[in-house]
């Protein structure tokens, strides 16, 4: 258990399952949507707020709604969601869309709700790349429909760009992310593409790049995002200044997070949870009560806060890891720290541990020496 007592920002995360069509490189919990389904799941997800309500809440720094597709949500629910909830001031309020939603009456409706920034899924610029990811909008329509939730008051807006697909190389990077990143966007989320074997694409594992190909276009995508102004302060996310996910860097920190719906997966108060991938199982949990009822009393929490801390840039403070959990960070690991900063991978100034430039793109594997 952390020695740390002292309040720490805590997050609220809202998974929403539905999607209109399922992506096929999506592992995330999805469903296909239905308006029944939706609302009977809407009024579960009231229920389990409520019992947290009813609990005790401190004040939530951030919310975000993941999925799926919470953009598939009404403005009035979104606003009952969110209804009643001790939210601070300043709450950044996140919500994650498709870009084929946005309209005029969507961007008007959206705006009545507290949500005040955006997270699209652009994935790329370049219709073919759309089209294989099985996107159904089109990098044509994307500058208009930006502009249009800018006029409509959204002035926080995030774009995610997927990188690495089978046959591509650093022309297709460039063709695909450089328009994107000429968006009045204030942040850029950019992960690589990853196939599972269970996924509709797998048929393609064999075509994905060689890592020396991926390691290119990598680094390409830093220098290009660097280029147009956004800072990296975490291995797959840039933003201009001031506009860094405050809900991402919960997670990166190690900060408390409660999370509702089916998959969810929450920290709070020293107890990890999971809610489970089914929606019968999620209801029953809701009936129960018993929200933790898959709780972790996090034994893994030294390990797991190292490897999140390490995915940023301004990386692990020893002085703070002590404080957190009592112990010092160097014990144990000393001789591969000296190892690993002898191979260039990390910087070690005495008071903070972080990778290196040239170790982010393996950060699993270095990461993984220290745990």
């Amino acid at each position: 258990m952390e020695q740390d007592l002292q309040v720490r920002p805590l997050g609220l995360y809202i998974h929403i399952p539905w999607c209109l069509s399922h992506c096929g490189y999506c592992s995330f919990f999805t469903q296909k949507y239905s308006r029944k389904a939706s609302d009977d799941y809407f009024r579960l997800l009231i229920s389990e707020k409520n019992a947290h309500l009813k609990r005790g809440l401190g004040e939530l720094s951030t919310v975000y709604f993941g999925g799926g597709t919470p953009s598939l949500l009404t403005s009035q629910q979104i606003s009952e969601l969110l209804s009643g909830l001790p939210l601070a001031v300043n709450a950044e309020i996140t919500m994650e869309t498709n870009p084929i939603q946005i309209t005029d009456s969507f961007a008007e409706e959206l705006r009545k709700t507290p949500v005040n920034r955006l997270s699209l899924g652009l994935q790329s610029m370049r219709d073919e790349e759309l089209a294989y990811l099985q996107r159904k909008h089109r990098a044509a329509d994307i500058p208009a429909k930006v502009k249009l939730l800018q006029e409509a008051g959204f002035d926080n807006i995030s774009g995610d760009y997927i990188y690495g697909l089978p046959g591509s190389d650093l022309g297709d990077l460039d063709l695909a992310l450089a328009p994107l990143l000429q968006l009045p966007l204030q942040h850029i989320s950019c992960y690589l593409l990853e196939i599972y074997e269970d996924s509709a694409l797998a048929p393609d594992i064999g075509l994905l790049p060689a890592d020396d190909v991926l390691a290119q276009q990598y680094y390409r995508m830093r220098e290009l995002a660097t280029q147009a102004g956004f800072a990296q302060y975490e291995i797959s996310n840039f933003a201009r200044p001031g506009h860094e996910s405050r809900h991402n860097l919960l997670y990166w920190q190690g900060d408390d997070c409660l999370a509702l719906g089916a998959s969810a997966c929450g920290y709070y108060k020293g107890l990890r949870y999971c809610h489970p991938a089914d929606l019968e199982d999620y209801a029953q949990i809701v009936g129960s009560g018993e929200l933790f009822a898959d709780e972790d009393p996090l034994a893994d929490a030294i390990p797991d806060y190292i490897m999140m801390r390490l995915r940023l840039m301004k990386g692990l403070s020893i002085k703070e890891f002590q404080s957190r959990f009592g112990q010092d960070f160097r014990a144990g690991r000393q001789a591969k720290l000296e190892r690993l900063s002898y191979l260039g991978l990390i910087r070690d100034d005495g008071d903070n541990v972080r990778l290196s430039e040239a170790a982010l793109f393996i950060s699993n594997a270095v990461i993984a020496e220290l745990l």
